[in-house]
């Protein structure tokens, strides 16, 4: 989007009887105001009030008829999920790119519902070219916290595109343009918290990437007796108090936030207390699950500045391939991707067709395109005999639908996919 880094900065700013929060950035000379970083309050309310309210709009909330087919995705391990463009053919660089920076992404967030701690997931596009279709497979990849999922899609999708316009070049000497993709598959594994282990600190919510390759990694100052005193002490408060907590509470507390127009993670003062000796209050970061409910409290090594600003970074380079990375975090992923190395190719048999029973269409409201949940057992069509085997992720194909709770996997003609009634 710009030829340099911008620099972010998050501004609070007393006007009056408010206090308003920005988030603005410079970059090529200009200031820039986002459009979604903006909150007020009473100049006499404490900051926890501008998150509070906030916090509402931006948390991802599933709807009765979402949670009730969350659960018969839980109740028939569901794994495996296809986007399909029902429309055409050609419009390979709006269903790929959409479906990999939206669709995707709230797929894995819905996942994450349901006390999920951390998802693995691999991508794969069937590609059809030259009366061929070659399936493209992203390695696995795991995500142990629910802000890292757009960076960690986006990394994957970077990735293939890259493996199939190579391949592409190489073998078919044809572009992107001259090649259709009309499903994505996507393959994943929930890792889920029981009973007995909830509340336990080895399983507790990680920081997110982007915070966890700037932070110092040694271990809390704090004695485990006094966090959990200290935990006790929020929940109290936050639950009785909506976030007003005494002053005697001499912490500082900050809260983590998303920016909805960049995806940047920035932290913002939640209470601050007065400090009354020389040393300077411990400071925790509260974090979250993806539902807003309170997991556990992070201890920084440093107090945080609340016009805390992000400074100019110099691009990352993967020592192995040496790909440009943005970011950190991104070359974190890139490189437990090992850069590609284990992206796989396969090809199907033209003439193959498979159908799957028993499979559950998905609609998400942010999608353009069609979902559908896919179960075993599947059948296979050869020239009209019908073989019953076991699911192979290698041999799956476009997605059509048919009446009832039916799936037909086709490769007959390379037709879009289409619904039957």
């Amino acid at each position: 989007m710009y030829n340099e880094e911008p620099i972010s900065s998050f501004v609070f700013n007393n006007e009056g009887e408010k206090q308003t929060f920005r988030h603005q950035w410079h970059v090529e000379g200009q200031l820039h105001e986002c459009t979604t970083c903006y909150s007020s309050i009473d100049a006499d309310e404490p900051p926890s009030q501008h998150w509070l309210r906030r916090g509402e709009e931006q948390r991802p909330q599933l709807t009765k008829q979402q949670q009730a087919v969350l659960d018969i995705i839980e109740a028939r391990q569901i794994e495996t999920f296809f986007f399909c463009d029902e429309s055409a053919q050609h419009k390979l660089e709006q269903f790929m790119a959409e479906t990999c920076s939206r669709a995707v992404p709230e797929l894995l967030r819905w996942m994450f519902h349901n006390g999920t701690q951390r998802l693995e997931f691999n991508v794969a596009c069937y590609v059809h070219v030259q009366n061929q279709v070659h399936i493209f497979q992203s390695g696995t990849l795991g995500v142990q916290h629910h802000y890292d999922i757009e960076e960690s899609v986006s990394v994957v999708y970077e990735l293939l595109t890259q493996r199939i316009q190579n391949y592409l070049s190489s073998s078919h000497d044809v572009s992107l343009d001259e090649c259709s993709i009309t499903r994505i598959r996507v393959q994943l594994k929930r890792q889920r918290e029981d009973s007995e282990s909830t509340g336990s600190p080895s399983l507790a919510l990680p920081l997110p990437l982007q915070l966890r390759q700037e932070t110092a990694a040694r271990g809390s100052l704090t004695s485990e007796a006094d966090l959990a005193s200290l935990r006790a002490a929020y929940v109290k408060h936050q639950r009785e108090c909506n976030g007003y907590f005494p002053p005697n509470m001499r912490v500082n507390l900050y809260g983590l936030q998303q920016c909805q127009t960049t995806k940047e993670l920035y932290v913002v003062p939640y209470h601050i207390s007065e400090t009354l000796q020389q040393r300077s209050n411990k400071s925790f970061l509260i974090l979250n699950d993806i539902m807003g409910q309170f997991q556990r409290l992070h201890e920084l090594q440093t107090p945080m500045s609340p016009n805390n600003s992000r400074s100019r970074t110099r691009p990352f380079q993967c020592r192995r391939c040496r790909a440009p990375l943005k970011s950190r975090s991104r070359l974190h992923i890139h490189q437990q991707l090992r850069c590609g190395q284990d992206f796989s190719l396969d090809s199907i048999h033209p003439d193959i067709v498979e159908v799957y029973e028993q499979c559950l269409p998905i609609s998400r409201s942010i999608s353009l395109y069609t979902c559908y949940g896919i179960t075993k057992p599947k059948t296979v069509i050869r020239k009209g005999q019908y073989v019953p085997i076991e699911c192979d992720w290698r041999r799956k194909s476009s997605v059509q639908v048919q009446h009832g709770p039916c799936v037909v996997i086709s490769n007959a003609q390379l037709s879009s996919p289409c619904k039957y009634t």
